[in-house]
Order: C-alpha cells, then sequence, then structure tokens
C-alpha cells in the first residue's frame, strides 16, 4: 500500500515539475536563459507571455492595455510539496517546510501592449 501512494506521489511531483518550470525546449521558463529567450523587451506582447507563462495572479491595466503582470512562482510547486509529502511519514513535515520557506516572483511591466521591462525576486 506505502509503496503505491509513495510511486504515486514520486510521479505526480516530477510531472509537476515539468509542467511548471520547463518550457518545449526543455529549459526552466525561470532561469535566466528561459527569460531571455521567452521575454523580448519591446517585441513580446502580453499574449504570448500568456502563451508560455500563463495567468498572472496579479494584474493592473492602463487605458491602452495592462501595464503590470505578476506571477508567484513557487508556490503552487510548494503547497503540491507539502501536500505530497504529508502522504509520506519518512519524510515528515521538515522538508516541506523548507520548500515552502523559499518564494519567488516574477514581475513584468508593459507600455503600449508590449514589454517595457522584467524582474524576478527570490526571498526565503
Amino acid at each position: 500500500m506505502w509503496k503505491k501512494i509513495f510511486s504515486a506521489a514520486i510521479v505526480c511531483l516530477s510531472l509537476t515539475a515539468c509542467e511548471t518550470m520547463g518550457t518545449s525546449q526543455g529549459t526552466d521558463k525561470y532561469s535566466a536563459a528561459g527569460l531571455k529567450q521567452n521575454i523580448k523587451i519591446g517585441v513580446s506582447t502580453p499574449q504570448d507571455i500568456r502563451a508560455v507563462y500563463g495567468n498572472p495572479e496579479y494584474t493592473q491595466d492602463g487605458p491602452d492595455g495592462p501595464t503590470y503582470w505578476s506571477y508567484s512562482i513557487d508556490e503552487l510547486n510548494n503547497s503540491l510539496i507539502d501536500t505530497a509529502t504529508s502522504f509520506i511519514p519518512v519524510f515528515g513535515a521538515s522538508t516541506a517546510a523548507n520548500a515552502a520557506k523559499r518564494r519567488r516572483s516574477l514581475d513584468i511591466f508593459f507600455e503600449k501592449n508590449r514589454v517595457r521591462d522584467y524582474s524576478i525576486t527570490e526571498s526565503r
């Protein structure tokens, strides 16, 4: 029974990591290389950003379209890790608690429906 639960948790975690962090080219879309590849200042549109990063968690709109979008990168992964490791008594709560301390956010600024600037921040 525990072997099946453990196997299912590992499969779910590995699939989640692939979906949320990677691109079709296999690059972490939030790494410096991934950001440079996916976000072009003065070129990328809100539709381009949404196609790669999905719907933002926070948006701010102006009269000419979006002016600011924010993505919280790790919160979804941490809640999934917390849920999955809670089924595995060997791991304990400390593994999930340590993972949950790390927060990253991607902030994208638009002007005239084009990316004006972006930044990624990390805190613990």
